[in-house]
């Protein structure tokens, strides 16, 4: 398991923290070129990052976090 520093986690896990895929379609979407992180095309999916700061893109398209759900159950 790779460590980062404080803040840090790696891309693939960005997104799917961030809600926009799981990890396992993260790592295929990066592989494909189709995510861009400030800009720039990453290809390695243990690119250490800063969720809260990257401009992250996907498909040219910049991502933020999913809508927050809250679901109540009676």
């Amino acid at each position: 398991m790779t460590r980062f520093p404080p803040g840090r986690v790696a891309l693939e896990r960005a997104l799917s923290k961030l809600g926009l895929a799981s990890r396992a379609e993260a790592r295929r979407w990066i592989a494909e070129g189709r995510v861009s992180l400030d800009g720039r095309p990453v290809l390695d999916p243990a690119m250490p990052v800063v969720p809260e700061r990257a401009a992250i893109a996907i498909d040219g398209v910049a991502r933020r976090a999913a809508p927050f759900r809250c679901l109540l159950l009676h």
